[in-house]
């Protein structure tokens, strides 16, 4: 994920910065060396920062609510595999009880 550098530091405007760098260190991320933002003031950097942060919250929230909901989906599967399996040993427990009384 790419975070936005509102160039407080001195320039003018902000650099897009992968994790892990200083704006304009010269090290590159994986998309490649930091970028200059252009066309946009310190506010609108700001405001996309905390935006970009506000949705990779959600994101991680969302994904959590959607293994616990796939954990609980396969374990009431697999009650009801058990349930079905065990019914089954029982009727033909029963269905063997009841050819050996009728020779």
């Amino acid at each position: 994920m790419k975070f936005y550098d509102s160039g407080d530091s001195g320039g003018e405007g902000g650099q897009v910065v992968e994790p892990g760098t200083q704006a304009g260190d010269g090290r590159e991320g994986d998309a490649g060396p930091t970028k200059k933002v252009e066309g946009r003031d310190r506010q609108t950097v700001r405001l996309k920062r905390e935006y970009e942060a506000e949705v990779e919250s959600k994101v991680a929230s969302d994904y959590s609510h959607i293994v616990w909901a796939y954990g609980i989906i396969w374990a009431l599967f697999a009650t009801y595999g058990v349930i079905l399996w065990r019914r089954g040993s029982t009727q033909a427990r029963d269905l063997e009880a009841l050819r050996q009384r009728g020779k």
